[in-house]
């Protein structure tokens, strides 16, 4: 390899040691993971009363990693003007793309646990 192409092979890895730096960030934060699980369950556009109830969490906690969601571009909010409001959380394609390396991830560690015992 020459030094031109190990050098831009280094630029690149240090990119992205920063994005899955900030990702794993993001994912290890309190019931992230679970408001991901539930909602790619479900597949369909779910309400936050609905994630909440199934998350079994304080609304601050729900509110706010839904808020992180929405800015890290894996969550859409849809709100309704009704009264009282409807406000419906749907997971984006990044969001989508993203579960398959999330379930790799628990079977390891599954395989993990299973082979210490």
């Amino acid at each position: 390899m020459s030094q031109v192409q190990s050098q831009r092979m280094q630029s690149m890895c240090e990119s992205a040691k920063a994005h899955v730096d900030d990702l794993l960030v993001l994912l290890s934060k309190s019931k992230m993971l679970s408001i991901l699980y539930i909602m790619n369950c479900d597949k369909e556009p779910m309400r936050f009363s609905e994630i909440k109830k199934r998350v079994n969490s304080s609304s601050t906690t729900v509110a706010r990693r839904l808020a992180e969601l929405e800015d890290h571009g894996l969550v859409t909010r849809t709100a309704f003007a009704t009264v009282p409001a409807t406000v419906m959380y749907e997971l984006t394609d990044d969001a989508i793309t993203l579960q398959p390396s999330l379930e790799s991830m628990f079977e390891w560690v599954l395989n993990r646990a299973d082979s210490s015992v």
